[in-house]
């Protein structure tokens, strides 16, 4: 059985790994305010401090979610999430994203009217569908007549960063690049390679990143020399549980690099919290 390639090194990481890309929108929420901008159109006069890798319930017994990157303003709330692989899960996971979005800014005895404009937005490395558009922004709109809009406020948005070339702003097209190629032409983009080499300068992440790398990458190999691809061992359970307390890796990560089924570690996730 091949074995698995291994994660990237501290070094080799780049803005569109998922581990720096939260680590730096939460710890520069000027820099999160600005690539919201370029990419929405839209003015954001203050942006409340970005929380990378926040945990939310619409409900103590519902499936939790696990943002990327969760912030908000006063007229807006935005959750962003860097998608590396194409999956095709990603609209109803955009729908239920958006569903506890909602139930989170929105208490008891409030009306309906104080609901924010809502943004769910994936950054994706790959086509997210076969259109191969640059950008898809969904919103609710009538089906008899497409001219009548709910006008609900909620927003999914999907930027393909493989077809950046078609991107009309600059800005915009020079950020999609750079999270597709690594290649800073703008001032923004410059300014996100200087933050990813001085995140790298950081001991406390990469003791963090060495940590969630030795160990998803032991266990890869316990996985395929047990035959465990679609299994899920004791010392997996324990590795998975072991991260998710160290709140290193989401979910997601822990159940492609490790093998366990996303349930499994949602399960494991929703018991820690609890």
């Amino acid at each position: 059985m091949p074995k698995k390639k291994k994660s990237p090194s501290w070094e080799e990481l780049t803005f569109a790994n998922n581990f720096l890309f939260c680590k730096i929108m939460e710890s520069e929420p000027e820099l999160c305010r600005r690539i919201l901008e370029i990419l929405l159109d839209i003015k954001i006069e203050r942006l409340e401090a970005p929380q990378s890798e926040k945990t939310m319930y619409e409900t103590l017994d519902s499936k939790s979610v696990r943002f990327d990157v969760y912030t908000k303003d006063k007229k807006h709330v935005f959750d962003i999430e860097i998608q590396t692989t194409v999956n095709k899960k990603l609209p109803k996971r955009a729908r239920y994203y958006q569903s506890v979005i909602d139930m989170d800014n929105l208490s008891r005895g409030d009306k309906y009217s104080k609901l924010k404009d809502s943004y769910v937005i994936f950054l994706c490395l790959e086509a997210p569908f076969k259109k191969s558009l640059p950008v898809y922004f969904f919103e609710n709109t009538c089906r008899v007549d497409p001219s009548i809009k709910l006008n609900d406020r909620a927003y999914k948005v999907f930027f393909n960063a493989s077809e950046y070339d078609r991107i009309k702003d600059d800005e915009a097209r020079a950020f999609l690049k750079y999270l597709k190629e690594q290649s800073p032409q703008s001032a923004l983009t410059k300014s996100i390679e200087e933050k990813v080499a001085f995140a790298k300068r950081n001991k406390t992440w990469r003791k963090q990143y060495m940590t969630w790398q030795q160990t998803i990458d032991d266990e890869k190999e316990d996985a395929y020399e047990e035959g465990l691809a679609e299994g899920a061992s004791k010392k997996a359970l324990e590795a998975a549980e072991n991260l998710l307390r160290m709140g290193i890796g989401t979910d997601e990560q822990i159940s492609k690099a490790i093998g366990l089924p996303l349930e499994q570690v949602k399960e494991i996730s929703g018991r820690i919290t609890n």
